[in-house]
């Protein structure tokens, strides 16, 4: 079995040392993400999850996850990697070498924080372009475009024949 003492010697021996800096540095705000987490689901359950809908006036979020706004929890994960990242780095400014050792993490956080703004801007692009080709070509509706030929082959077919 792997103990931390075999991961992060380092770490853990200075961390031994002095054990009020490791609750302020690393517990203390890990136990506040975690209640503002809780407020914040607790919140959002009891306004959309649990709300008074009615017929009349039903959930327009009634099909997301558990009824609550699109991106609450992609959102919601996003801002707690971002938040271990900053503790993590607390920590590295106490123990030299720490950062060296959560290189694996830092690479996650870089890579999922590309992914996901990576897809909001693409979402963001097509979506443009969607409205931009009904405009510009003169295009009944983006759903059912009018027939523009633009390969050059079947241009000349067309006028070899016609």
């Amino acid at each position: 079995m792997i103990t931390l003492l075999q991961i992060f010697p380092d770490t853990v021996q200075y961390y031994v040392g002095h054990p009020k800096e490791f609750f302020w540095f690393v517990y203390f705000p890990i136990m506040l993400w975690m209640v503002i987490v809780m407020v914040f689901l607790l919140t959002l359950f009891i306004k959309y999850t649990f709300g008074n809908w009615s017929v009349e006036n039903p959930n327009p979020y009634e099909k997301e996850t558990m009824g609550m706004p699109r991106g609450t929890f992609r959102g919601l994960l996003t801002m707690t990697l971002l938040w271990v990242v900053v503790v993590m780095e607390l920590v590295n400014v106490r123990v030299e070498g720490f950062e060296a050792q959560m290189h694996e993490l830092m690479v996650s956080f870089e890579m999922m924080i590309g992914f996901y703004f990576g897809a909001k801007v693409m979402h963001h692009i097509t979506s443009v372009e969607k409205s931009k080709a009904s405009y510009e070509y003169g295009y009944g509706s983006v759903d059912q475009p009018e027939r523009i030929s633009s390969s050059p082959i079947e241009t000349e077919e067309e006028g070899a024949v016609g």
